[in-house]
């Protein structure tokens, strides 16, 4: 540098100035570029090589910066490009794909038509600016850049991928593919093809090839979210839940308050008796879908629906392992399905299930008012379930009975149990539950009957051997309640066989 620079007039230092910027930008040291173009700008506002050298100098670190996956900061100097020169092309380009990948449609497009306004020759904008018009709805706009594209580079993957997704939204997903699988073969490091090509294969069915086509663009692109939730419904569709949950777990990393992915791990994870995981991931989804005032409430209800549900299931489970379980908690989740949803016969069926069997609970630990008023509680929701839909009541029917049963009204229970056999007369559970209902009214002739036709269906059916045996016994049979003590210790259930002993003070083991 001169030194006498600190006494130049300022004009020429400017442009002594704007000189070393450009020796820094053909020597690709973006940062002192800037520096020096800066200060050359600060001495003379009006030395336009200066201004144009700082505009295409910001609009190269935009760039710079946009490849990094850093589009908030690259706005910024895009935006600093065009106030320093509002026909700059290059940096409405930069801003337009950083409005993109921000998702922020309209102002890309705004961006994309000045770039063309100011340089009609970059072509390259004709891809990009044509799937925001179709995404936008404005498909006449949309043509009128396809057609631009193609007559342009219609070899050019990019292209390509435009005119297959422009087929995909179409329907016409075999012209789709081929448009992808050209434009892979033009560009096979393309994560974005992949991705639509899996598209592709899931509209024509063919869930295997697409997970081969996601798996690829996860590879290519290891952070490519849409690409981890596609491969992750291919996986579920195809029931592999374990690679499902590995590919919606991979999702959630990338963006954890994505409620479609929560509730796809859920699903996975229930479908894969993982009810502790399933119901982590549908609660992650409810406190993120319920901060929005205006959330959807079918959506909302569905999830507790499926959170109240995985809770009973695991419930299940720990009274089996003699755990604690949480069934007040599936009693909130499905109160609350129930609240915002449409008053159904699953959700009704549902919370009835859970009144009743957080009931048995409390009958173990002796609170019999709260055993009481939950049973009562069942029944009602049972009830509003069979009224809701008269043609689905298999379930809702069964566990009214078994609540009636409990709460006393044997003859309801009859009733009940009875129309569920007429309906599903192999249901083993079913005519067990119904032979109580008969025990419970002394009737032990149609109590046995039932028991019978159970373990005649299913003859490892240990709780319907005990029955038979305690039935049998009562009835006068020991000799019969003998045999079914035998089979309950051939099955392994000492348990149910030490219980019918004590029932017969000890009867059946002589």
């Amino acid at each position: 540098m001169p030194t006498n620079i600190k006494t130049m007039a300022p004009a020429r230092a400017s442009l002594l100035f704007a000189g070393v910027g450009e020796y820094y930008v053909d020597n690709n040291d973006l940062e002192n570029s800037l520096k020096f173009f800066r200060e050359s700008v600060d001495l003379d506002a009006a030395n336009v090589k200066a201004k144009e050298g700082l505009s295409e100098v910001l609009a190269a670190k935009g760039n710079e910066l946009l490849l990094a996956d850093k589009a908030g900061t690259a706005k910024g100097y895009f935006l600093e490009a065009i106030k320093t020169n509002p026909k700059n092309s290059a940096a409405y380009f930069g801003l337009g794909e950083v409005y993109s990948e921000l998702d922020q449609s309209k102002e890309a497009i705004k961006s994309f038509e000045a770039a063309l306004a100011n340089n009609p020759k970059l072509t390259e904008i004709f891809v990009p600016l044509g799937i925001l018009y179709f995404q936008t709805g404005e498909i006449a706009k949309a043509d009128e850049m396809l057609t631009k594209a193609m007559a342009n580079a219609s070899e050019s993957a990019e292209t390509q991928i435009f005119l297959g997704s422009i087929r995909l939204s179409q329907n016409r997903n075999q012209d789709a593919l081929a448009a992808f699988q050209q434009a892979k073969a033009l560009d096979p490091t393309n994560a974005d093809v992949f991705f639509q090509s899996g598209e592709a294969y899931v509209r024509l069915d063919r869930e295997k090839d697409a997970i081969a086509e996601y798996q690829k663009a996860v590879e290519l692109k290891p952070n490519y979210l849409e690409a981890w939730i596609g491969l992750a419904d291919a996986y579920y569709e195809l029931n592999n839940y374990v690679e499902a949950v590995k590919a919606y777990t991979q999702a959630r990393k990338l963006k954890n308050d994505n409620v479609d992915v929560l509730v796809g791990l859920g699903d996975s994870q229930r479908m894969s008796s993982d009810f502790n995981g399933a119901a982590g991931s549908y609660n992650q989804a409810i406190t993120f879908i319920t901060r929005d005032p205006n959330f959807d409430k079918n959506e909302a209800a569905d999830i507790y629906s499926k959170l109240g549900y995985v809770i009973g299931q695991q419930c299940q489970i720990n009274l089996r392992q003699a755990k604690a379980c949480a069934w007040p908690q599936a009693i909130r989740a499905l109160e609350k399905s129930v609240e915002f949803g449409s008053g159904n016969t699953a959700d009704f069926a549902n919370l009835g299930w859970a009144y009743y069997n957080a009931a048995r609970v409390d009958g173990y630990e002796k609170r019999e008012s709260d055993k009481q008023t939950k049973l009562a509680l069942a029944k009602a929701m049972l009830e509003k379930a069979i009224d809701a839909n008269p043609a689905y009541v298999e379930g809702p029917l069964l566990n009214l009975g078994m609540t009636l049963t409990d709460l006393g009204d044997f003859a309801g229970a009859v009733n009940a149990l009875s129309k569920v056999i007429a309906k599903q007369p192999k249901w083993v559970f079913a005519l067990n539950e119904l032979g109580i209902a008969y025990r419970q009214q002394k009737n032990y002739k149609e109590a046995i009957n039932y028991f019978k036709k159970a373990v005649d269906r299913d003859e490892n059916f240990a709780a319907a051997h005990y029955n038979l045996g305690e039935t049998e016994y009562r009835n006068g049979n020991t000799a019969n309640a003998k045999k079914c003590y035998e089979k309950l210790v051939k099955l392994g259930r000492g348990d149910l066989a030490a219980q019918l002993e004590l029932i017969s003070n000890g009867a059946v083991r002589k």
